[in-house]
């Protein structure tokens, strides 16, 4: 807030200010976060860019300048954005920080007047897409399968593949003592995603499972046996759901209609936007931190646990200033604020807008 504070009061006498301090507080974000002066800081840097000190204290103990940074809240609220940063390319909506290839993607759409498809209903406010959803059981926000206490404190993201010899190998080597150790003791809550490369249909088939309120069932059936069954095997992934008793008429139904198939197509478009290309593969959160670990392929058992143990502690790494890149080309950008009170730079008559939200930590 004190951060938003100051680059709003610098762009009050003129909205190069803004852009200025902007850029300057996200490129010295590693010698202001966590020290006590940042205030300061901002204040010395807004003067040494030529902002008035009288106006800009006057402007920093107004409430209407908080008041204001708390009407995009709670605008970013109304559109159901849960973090930043997120993006609006014109219609387009971008959560999360993107490589420019994927932003040129949408901008390359925007131009030619194409739509995107309707987005589904809003996350209840707080409400993360992975967080346990009360009203199913066993699953997500975004419909993945789930285990665990509902309110572990971390979070273990698996993108999986039953045809994956490695993905065996940890359901076989290291999940059970994570699950026994960390899950059952509410410590740990698995997320399960999928990137079946080799093997979709045992994945729309553990789907199905799921919609029985059984899929751990199955998962584990199927990394019980993985030489006892092929891809496209359908008379195994029957025996199977016998097996752990599901409704065969019900199961049967599902696999024919595959609606599993929607799950698996998000599952893979989170995992483009991860730049992960093969499973398995894990992502170790602490949402109340914010902090997280990415984890390619299987460790041993002991490595995954000093991992887990390291992300119950507060982590403080300083995020890397930006790169230099086109500085002579932003400061050349018109700038200036439009009717709305909002900051903009580029050309405000511009076909594509990209509306950003954003946090200076």
């Amino acid at each position: 807030m004190p951060a938003s504070k100051a680059t709003y009061c610098a762009g009050q006498q003129d909205p190069k200010h803004f852009w200025s301090l902007h850029d300057w507080i996200f490129a010295n974000q590693n010698g202001w976060s966590n020290v006590s002066n940042a205030t300061d800081q901002f204040r010395k840097q807004a003067l040494a860019l030529g902002v008035d000190a009288a106006k800009y204290d006057a402007c920093m103990k107004d409430a209407r300048t908080e008041a204001a940074i708390q009407s995009d809240m709670a605008q970013a609220a109304q559109m159901g954005i849960q973090g930043t940063p997120a993006f609006y390319v014109n219609d387009w909506f971008l959560s999360g920080a993107y490589p420019f290839s994927e932003f040129q993607k949408v901008i390359e759409k925007a131009l030619q007047g194409l739509k995107p498809p309707p987005t589904p209903t809003p996350l209840p406010a707080g409400v993360a897409p992975y967080d346990a959803d009360p009203s199913r059981p066993g699953r997500t926000y975004d419909g993945s399968p789930s285990l665990g206490k509902a309110d572990a404190p971390l979070i273990m993201i698996t993108f999986q593949d039953f045809g994956c010899p490695q993905c065996a190998s940890f359901a076989k080597t290291v999940e059970p003592t994570l699950r026994e150790k960390y899950v059952k003791t509410g410590q740990l809550r698995f997320v399960l995603k999928f990137l079946p490369n080799e093997a979709p249909q045992a994945a729309l088939a553990s789907l199905c499972a799921a919609d029985q309120g059984k899929f751990w069932e199955y998962y584990d059936a199927l990394f019980a046996r993985p030489n006892e069954w092929q891809e496209g095997d359908a008379k195994t992934l029957r025996a199977l759901a016998q097996g752990i008793g599901l409704d065969a008429a019900r199961f049967e139904k599902c696999l024919a209609e595959a609606p599993g198939e929607t799950q698996l197509a998000k599952d893979d478009e989170l995992a483009g936007q991860l730049q992960i290309s093969s499973a398995p593969y894990f992502l170790l959160l602490n949402p109340k931190l914010q902090t997280g670990q990415r984890i390619p392929g299987v460790l041993p058992l002991d490595q995954f646990e000093n991992a887990i143990q390291a992300m119950f502690k507060a982590q403080s790494s300083a995020p890397t200033a930006p790169a230099p890149i086109a500085a002579a080309k932003l400061a050349s950008l018109p700038v200036g604020i439009d009717a709305n009170g909002n900051f903009y730079r580029g050309d405000p008559k511009a076909t594509v807008k990209l509306i950003e939200f954003s946090d200076f930590q």
